[in-house]
């Protein structure tokens, strides 16, 4: 089912690093988040020439542009080979797993992930989110999850091209 509404923190805007980004990376973060198929663990399909019609002044250069500069932020993460994208900060954010049975879920929609890039990503998020949450009641439904090998975005970064 797809959502109908999208969480957000209205804090991102006394976020230096997010208000150093250009308008078209911001825009696109934002578009990314308030997507109706981004998954339960922040996976939506990476299709920029799908984005071009959202607004009468974008072009595939600029949206691609946009996406390089969220990528060197680690805002997101795009596959594309599986034409995957993550919104990394999407489950923290949302508070998704505060709730008891959204463990389950974000299982289900990790394990529909293609990349095996994002899917290391999203178990590195899920880890993270578990060292510093470890009372929240969702973990039983990510246990398997828990114990999958996870990537580091942050050496996904360093081993870019220049």
């Amino acid at each position: 089912m797809a959502r109908t509404y999208a969480k957000t923190s209205v804090t991102i805007w006394g976020d230096d690093d997010f208000m150093d980004l250009s308008m078209p990376a911001q825009w696109l973060y934002w578009h990314l988040l308030s997507q109706p198929k981004l998954s339960h663990c922040g996976v939506l399909d990476w299709r920029p020439r799908r984005i071009v019609p959202k607004s009468s002044t974008l072009n595939l250069e600029t949206v691609e542009a946009a996406a390089e500069e969220l990528e060197e932020g680690l805002y997101i993460i795009v596959d594309r080979d599986t034409e995957e994208v993550l919104v990394r900060s999407y489950m923290r954010n949302d508070g998704l797993l505060t709730q008891r049975n959204m463990g389950v879920a974000v299982a289900k929609a990790h394990a529909e992930v293609s990349s095996r890039t994002i899917r290391g990503v999203v178990v590195h998020e899920v880890k993270r989110l578990h060292h510093e949450n470890p009372t929240w009641t969702s973990w039983g439904g990510l246990a398997d999850v828990l114990k999958k090998a996870s990537v580091d975005p942050s050496e996904l970064v360093a081993e870019r091209p220049a």
